[in-house]
Protein backbone atom coordinates (compact mmCIF):
# COMPACT_ATOMS: atom_id res chain seq x y z
CA UNK A 1 0.00 0.00 0.00
CA UNK A 2 1.31 3.46 -0.93
CA UNK A 3 1.55 5.76 2.10
CA UNK A 4 3.75 8.41 0.48
CA UNK A 5 1.37 11.30 1.10
CA UNK A 6 0.68 10.38 4.73
CA UNK A 7 4.41 10.07 5.36
CA UNK A 8 5.04 13.46 3.76
CA UNK A 9 2.33 15.09 5.87
CA UNK A 10 3.75 13.60 9.08
CA UNK A 11 7.29 14.65 8.17
CA UNK A 12 6.03 18.21 7.72
CA UNK A 13 5.04 18.07 11.39
CA UNK A 14 7.62 15.78 13.02
CA UNK A 15 10.66 16.18 10.76
CA UNK A 16 12.55 13.64 8.69
CA UNK A 17 11.85 9.97 9.43
CA UNK A 18 13.86 6.76 9.20
CA UNK A 19 12.41 3.61 7.60
CA UNK A 20 12.00 0.66 9.93
CA UNK A 21 10.58 -2.85 9.51
CA UNK A 22 6.92 -3.70 8.83
CA UNK A 23 5.92 -0.32 7.31
CA UNK A 24 7.11 1.53 10.41
CA UNK A 25 8.89 4.88 10.30
CA UNK A 26 10.84 6.32 13.23
CA UNK A 27 10.77 10.02 14.16
CA UNK A 28 12.34 12.07 16.91
CA UNK A 29 9.82 12.02 19.74
CA UNK A 30 8.32 15.44 20.60
CA UNK A 31 7.08 14.10 23.95
CA UNK A 32 10.46 13.16 25.47
CA UNK A 33 12.86 14.83 22.99
CA UNK A 34 15.21 11.85 22.99
CA UNK A 35 18.30 12.44 20.86
CA UNK A 36 17.56 9.37 18.71
CA UNK A 37 14.44 8.72 16.58
CA UNK A 38 12.44 6.52 18.95
CA UNK A 39 8.86 7.38 18.01
CA UNK A 40 7.73 4.62 15.62
CA UNK A 41 4.55 4.97 13.58
CA UNK A 42 3.00 2.26 11.44
CA UNK A 43 2.20 4.06 8.21
CA UNK A 44 -0.33 1.54 6.83
CA UNK A 45 -3.88 2.02 8.11
CA UNK A 46 -5.47 -1.33 8.93
CA UNK A 47 -9.07 -2.34 8.18
CA UNK A 48 -10.20 -0.81 11.48
CA UNK A 49 -8.68 2.56 10.59
CA UNK A 50 -5.77 2.18 13.01
CA UNK A 51 -2.11 3.14 12.74
CA UNK A 52 -0.33 2.00 15.89
CA UNK A 53 2.45 4.26 17.19
CA UNK A 54 4.71 4.30 20.25
CA UNK A 55 7.83 5.95 21.61
CA UNK A 56 10.18 3.25 22.87
CA UNK A 57 11.69 5.63 25.44
CA UNK A 58 8.83 7.52 27.11
CA UNK A 59 6.20 4.89 26.18
CA UNK A 60 3.76 7.49 24.85
CA UNK A 61 1.56 5.50 22.50
CA UNK A 62 -1.69 5.34 20.59
CA UNK A 63 -3.68 3.34 18.05
CA UNK A 64 -4.43 5.95 15.41
CA UNK A 65 -3.02 8.97 13.65
CA UNK A 66 -5.93 10.91 15.11
CA UNK A 67 -4.77 10.10 18.65
CA UNK A 68 -1.24 11.21 17.71
CA UNK A 69 -2.49 14.48 16.24
CA UNK A 70 -4.62 15.06 19.33
CA UNK A 71 -1.70 14.51 21.73
CA UNK A 72 0.50 16.79 19.62
CA UNK A 73 -2.20 19.47 20.00
CA UNK A 74 -1.89 20.48 16.36
CA UNK A 75 -3.95 23.42 15.08
CA UNK A 76 -7.02 22.19 13.21
CA UNK A 77 -5.81 23.08 9.74
CA UNK A 78 -2.47 21.29 10.29
CA UNK A 79 -4.31 18.28 11.70
CA UNK A 80 -6.52 18.26 8.61
CA UNK A 81 -3.46 18.21 6.35
CA UNK A 82 -2.32 14.99 8.08
CA UNK A 83 -5.65 13.25 8.61
CA UNK A 84 -6.90 13.68 5.06
CA UNK A 85 -4.44 10.96 4.00
CA UNK A 86 -5.63 8.47 6.62
CA UNK A 87 -8.31 5.93 5.76
CA UNK A 88 -11.32 6.64 8.00
CA UNK A 89 -9.38 9.54 9.50
CA UNK A 90 -11.28 12.43 11.03
CA UNK A 91 -11.17 15.66 9.04
CA UNK A 92 -11.43 19.05 10.63
CA UNK A 93 -13.36 21.89 9.09
CA UNK A 94 -11.45 25.12 8.74
CA UNK A 95 -12.68 28.65 9.20
CA UNK A 96 -14.01 30.59 6.22
CA UNK A 97 -13.40 33.93 7.90
CA UNK A 98 -11.24 36.53 6.18
CA UNK A 99 -7.53 36.15 6.88
CA UNK A 100 -5.92 38.84 9.02
CA UNK A 101 -2.28 39.36 9.88
CA UNK A 102 -1.43 39.01 13.58
CA UNK A 103 -2.01 42.36 15.28
CA UNK A 104 1.58 42.13 16.57
CA UNK A 105 2.98 41.94 13.01
CA UNK A 106 5.79 44.44 12.36
CA UNK A 107 7.21 44.99 8.84
CA UNK A 108 10.96 44.40 8.83
CA UNK A 109 11.75 47.25 6.47
CA UNK A 110 10.23 49.71 8.99
CA UNK A 111 12.06 48.25 11.99
CA UNK A 112 14.52 50.42 13.89
CA UNK A 113 18.13 49.78 12.97
CA UNK A 114 18.91 49.59 16.69
CA UNK A 115 16.27 46.93 17.44
CA UNK A 116 18.03 43.86 18.80
CA UNK A 117 15.19 41.50 17.84
CA UNK A 118 14.70 42.99 14.36
CA UNK A 119 18.42 42.67 13.67
CA UNK A 120 18.35 39.07 14.92
CA UNK A 121 15.53 38.31 12.47
CA UNK A 122 17.30 40.11 9.63
CA UNK A 123 20.54 38.20 10.21
CA UNK A 124 18.62 34.92 10.20
CA UNK A 125 17.03 35.86 6.87
CA UNK A 126 20.29 37.14 5.40
CA UNK A 127 21.75 33.69 6.08
CA UNK A 128 18.88 32.20 4.10
CA UNK A 129 19.70 34.42 1.14
CA UNK A 130 17.08 37.14 1.58
CA UNK A 131 17.91 40.80 1.03
CA UNK A 132 16.54 44.15 2.21
CA UNK A 133 14.72 44.43 -1.11
CA UNK A 134 13.04 41.08 -0.43
CA UNK A 135 11.76 42.40 2.90
CA UNK A 136 9.95 45.15 0.98
CA UNK A 137 8.81 43.11 -2.04
CA UNK A 138 7.35 40.29 0.07
CA UNK A 139 6.21 42.41 3.05
CA UNK A 140 8.27 40.20 5.38
CA UNK A 141 7.60 40.95 9.02
CA UNK A 142 8.01 39.52 12.49
CA UNK A 143 6.26 39.23 15.85
CA UNK A 144 7.60 39.26 19.38
CA UNK A 145 4.42 38.51 21.36
CA UNK A 146 0.95 37.06 20.94
CA UNK A 147 -0.22 33.81 19.37
CA UNK A 148 2.47 34.05 16.69
CA UNK A 149 5.16 35.49 18.97
CA UNK A 150 8.74 34.71 18.00
CA UNK A 151 7.93 34.12 14.35
CA UNK A 152 8.76 35.56 10.95
CA UNK A 153 5.56 36.42 9.08
CA UNK A 154 5.38 36.15 5.29
CA UNK A 155 2.02 37.30 3.88
CA UNK A 156 0.46 36.26 0.58
CA UNK A 157 -1.93 38.38 -1.46
CA UNK A 158 -4.42 37.52 -4.19
CA UNK A 159 -4.46 39.03 -7.67
CA UNK A 160 -6.64 41.83 -6.26
CA UNK A 161 -4.06 42.45 -3.49
CA UNK A 162 -6.25 40.97 -0.76
CA UNK A 163 -4.53 39.00 1.99
CA UNK A 164 -5.29 35.32 1.36
CA UNK A 165 -2.81 33.56 3.68
CA UNK A 166 0.40 33.94 5.64
CA UNK A 167 3.04 31.67 7.14
CA UNK A 168 4.69 32.07 10.52
CA UNK A 169 8.18 30.59 10.81
CA UNK A 170 9.92 30.47 14.17
CA UNK A 171 13.15 32.37 14.69
CA UNK A 172 13.29 31.37 18.36
CA UNK A 173 13.71 27.61 17.90
CA UNK A 174 10.13 26.58 18.77
CA UNK A 175 9.48 22.86 18.27
CA UNK A 176 6.87 23.49 15.56
CA UNK A 177 8.75 25.42 12.92
CA UNK A 178 5.61 26.72 11.24
CA UNK A 179 2.40 28.09 12.68
CA UNK A 180 -0.12 29.08 10.05
CA UNK A 181 -3.65 30.52 10.22
CA UNK A 182 -6.53 28.09 10.60
CA UNK A 183 -7.95 28.78 7.18
CA UNK A 184 -7.91 27.01 3.83
CA UNK A 185 -4.69 26.56 1.87
CA UNK A 186 -6.77 26.49 -1.29
CA UNK A 187 -5.20 29.72 -2.52
CA UNK A 188 -2.47 30.85 -4.91
CA UNK A 189 0.42 31.98 -2.73
CA UNK A 190 2.09 35.23 -3.92
CA UNK A 191 -0.57 35.44 -6.66
CA UNK A 192 -0.23 39.22 -7.00
CA UNK A 193 3.49 38.87 -7.75
CA UNK A 194 3.22 36.33 -10.58
CA UNK A 195 3.32 37.14 -14.30
CA UNK A 196 1.02 34.51 -15.76
CA UNK A 197 2.21 35.25 -19.29
CA UNK A 198 5.68 33.96 -18.46
CA UNK A 199 6.94 30.51 -17.31
CA UNK A 200 6.37 29.77 -13.63
CA UNK A 201 8.35 27.65 -11.20
CA UNK A 202 6.46 25.46 -8.73
CA UNK A 203 8.31 24.99 -5.43
CA UNK A 204 7.39 23.81 -1.94
CA UNK A 205 7.71 26.76 0.44
CA UNK A 206 7.67 30.54 0.61
CA UNK A 207 11.39 30.76 1.44
CA UNK A 208 12.12 28.70 -1.68
CA UNK A 209 10.01 31.04 -3.81
CA UNK A 210 11.76 34.12 -2.43
CA UNK A 211 15.18 32.57 -3.09
CA UNK A 212 14.18 31.69 -6.67
CA UNK A 213 12.99 35.30 -7.18
CA UNK A 214 11.58 34.80 -10.69
CA UNK A 215 7.89 33.89 -10.96
CA UNK A 216 7.98 31.17 -8.31
CA UNK A 217 4.75 29.83 -6.83
CA UNK A 218 5.03 28.01 -3.48
CA UNK A 219 2.68 25.03 -3.13
CA UNK A 220 2.84 25.07 0.69
CA UNK A 221 3.29 21.33 0.36
CA UNK A 222 3.68 18.84 -2.45
CA UNK A 223 0.47 19.12 -4.48
CA UNK A 224 -1.49 21.61 -6.56
CA UNK A 225 -4.37 23.32 -4.77
CA UNK A 226 -7.66 23.48 -6.72
CA UNK A 227 -7.32 27.27 -6.95
CA UNK A 228 -3.79 27.05 -8.35
CA UNK A 229 -4.85 24.38 -10.84
CA UNK A 230 -7.72 26.59 -12.03
CA UNK A 231 -5.41 29.60 -12.31
CA UNK A 232 -2.92 27.61 -14.40
CA UNK A 233 -5.63 26.32 -16.74
CA UNK A 234 -7.08 29.79 -17.33
CA UNK A 235 -3.73 31.55 -17.79
CA UNK A 236 -1.56 32.12 -20.86
CA UNK A 237 1.15 29.78 -19.56
CA UNK A 238 2.92 27.40 -21.89
CA UNK A 239 6.01 26.37 -19.84
CA UNK A 240 6.04 25.23 -16.22
CA UNK A 241 9.07 24.22 -14.14
CA UNK A 242 8.82 21.94 -11.11
CA UNK A 243 11.37 22.21 -8.28
CA UNK A 244 10.29 19.99 -5.38
CA UNK A 245 12.69 18.54 -2.81
CA UNK A 246 14.41 15.24 -3.56
CA UNK A 247 12.09 13.41 -1.14
CA UNK A 248 9.05 14.53 -3.16
CA UNK A 249 9.95 13.22 -6.61
CA UNK A 250 6.92 10.95 -6.73
CA UNK A 251 4.62 13.93 -6.18
CA UNK A 252 6.63 16.03 -8.67
CA UNK A 253 6.13 13.41 -11.37
CA UNK A 254 2.41 13.18 -10.62
CA UNK A 255 2.09 16.96 -11.01
CA UNK A 256 4.12 16.83 -14.22
CA UNK A 257 1.91 14.10 -15.65
CA UNK A 258 -1.21 16.12 -14.90
CA UNK A 259 0.21 19.27 -16.48
CA UNK A 260 1.46 17.51 -19.62
CA UNK A 261 -1.95 15.90 -20.08
CA UNK A 262 -3.42 19.42 -19.98
CA UNK A 263 -1.11 20.53 -22.79
CA UNK A 264 1.73 22.32 -20.96
CA UNK A 265 5.46 21.94 -21.53
CA UNK A 266 6.90 20.75 -18.23
CA UNK A 267 10.51 20.86 -17.04
CA UNK A 268 11.86 19.02 -14.00
CA UNK A 269 14.54 20.78 -11.96
CA UNK A 270 16.55 18.12 -10.14
CA UNK A 271 17.76 19.52 -6.83
CA UNK A 272 21.11 18.23 -5.49
CA UNK A 273 19.91 17.36 -1.99
CA UNK A 274 19.34 21.02 -1.10
CA UNK A 275 16.24 23.14 -1.44
CA UNK A 276 16.32 26.45 -3.36
CA UNK A 277 16.55 28.55 -0.20
CA UNK A 278 19.74 26.68 0.75
CA UNK A 279 21.25 26.90 -2.72
CA UNK A 280 20.78 30.56 -3.48
CA UNK A 281 19.72 32.34 -6.65
CA UNK A 282 22.84 31.82 -8.78
CA UNK A 283 23.19 28.08 -8.23
CA UNK A 284 19.47 27.49 -8.67
CA UNK A 285 19.36 29.52 -11.90
CA UNK A 286 22.01 27.23 -13.39
CA UNK A 287 19.77 24.25 -12.65
CA UNK A 288 16.83 25.98 -14.33
CA UNK A 289 18.88 26.48 -17.47
CA UNK A 290 19.71 22.75 -17.53
CA UNK A 291 16.27 21.46 -16.57
CA UNK A 292 14.96 18.38 -18.38
CA UNK A 293 11.77 18.67 -20.41
CA UNK A 294 9.49 15.79 -19.52
CA UNK A 295 7.15 13.68 -21.60
CA UNK A 296 5.13 10.62 -20.64
CA UNK A 297 7.93 8.18 -21.53
CA UNK A 298 10.49 10.08 -19.43
CA UNK A 299 8.03 10.21 -16.53
CA UNK A 300 7.59 6.44 -16.75
CA UNK A 301 11.37 5.94 -16.75
CA UNK A 302 11.76 8.12 -13.67
CA UNK A 303 8.93 6.34 -11.87
CA UNK A 304 10.61 3.00 -12.52
CA UNK A 305 13.89 4.40 -11.17
CA UNK A 306 12.11 5.52 -8.00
Amino acid sequence: MDYTFLLGALENVLGKSHKRARNNHAFHCPFCNHRKPKLEINMVTNDEGKNFWECWVCKTRGQSIFSLVKQLKLPKIEAHEVLKYVKKGLKYEYSNEAVELPKEYQPLFLASKTSIIANKVKNYLYERGLTDNDFIKYSVGYTTTGEYGGRIIIPSYSASNRLNYFIGRTYEGAYFKYKNPQTSKDIVFFENLINWDQPIILCEGAFDAIAIKRNAVPLLGKSLSPSLWKKILTSNLTDIYIALDTDAQTQALEIAEKLIAAGFRVFLIELPGKDPSEMGFKEFTELVQNATELDFSKILEQKLDL
